[in-house]
């Protein structure tokens, strides 16, 4: 009889589980060009912004998450990198179109289940997009990265408008759900499930809207135990 030992798992069935989903909070903001080609699939001509993965709900290549389409207020209160500055800052409201992965962006939306905060110390991310004028709108000038405050507003205090789907199964259902952590929009997806057995086989399974699927086996053993 074999025996698995299950390494990590991280869920994505609901609004909430897995992911690190809250409608108000203390985070931490960059800013980003190139926002044309959005993980929810749908751009917007009004400010948005990408999200941590841990926030986001989805995984790379998955597409849109549970925070695609939602709308939130960003006050900065503190530059990072100097400390001694104390403004004038300011607050702005986005709309969430893109996910901020962990790879490649440890320091700021590294934060994971295992250890959900970043490196300055926050549990969320938001990566605002420079191309209509979000970034500008935030940061003073001469900073690029501050740390602050978010809070889920209507997304009807969003002065923006949405753009044509980019491909099937884009989402922003975000938009007009309840907000977190109790309403569902697009919902989570993705999660990624690792088992090792006695024998070395390591298994890998996705879950994808409630569907398991079976990605990888490959066995280690030179030779049966």
């Amino acid at each position: 009889m074999k025996s698995f030992i299950f390494l990590s798992v991280v869920t994505g069935l609901t609004a909430v589980e897995g992911y690190l989903q809250l409608p108000s909070g203390n985070t931490t903001f960059t800013q980003y060009s190139g926002c044309g080609s959005p993980a929810c699939g749908v751009t917007g001509s009004g400010f948005t912004a990408a999200m941590n993965q841990l926030a986001f709900g989805s995984v790379p290549g998955l597409g849109a998450g549970d925070a695609c389409g939602r709308c939130f207020v960003l006050t900065g209160t503190t530059d990072p990198f100097s400390p001694a500055y104390t403004g004038p800052f300011n607050s702005i409201i986005v709309k969430v179109t893109d996910m901020c992965p962990v790879a490649g962006n440890e320091q700021w939306c590294g934060q994971t289940t295992s250890n959900p905060i970043n490196s300055f110390g926050t549990e969320f991310h938001f990566d605002i997009c420079e191309d209509t004028g979000g970034a500008a709108a935030f940061f003073p000038s001469g900073h690029t990265a501050l740390t602050g405050t978010f809070t889920e507003v209507s997304c009807s205090e969003w002065l923006g408008s949405d753009g044509s789907d980019l491909w099937n199964g884009a989402c922003i259902s975000g938009e007009s759900a309840t907000f977190w952590p109790d309403g569902v929009g697009c919902g989570n997806q993705g999660a990624y499930i690792v088992c090792l057995d006695v024998r070395n086989a390591v298994f890998i399974v996705t879950v994808d809207n409630k569907e398991l699927r079976f990605e990888s086996f490959q066995n280690f053993a030179s030779e049966s135990l």
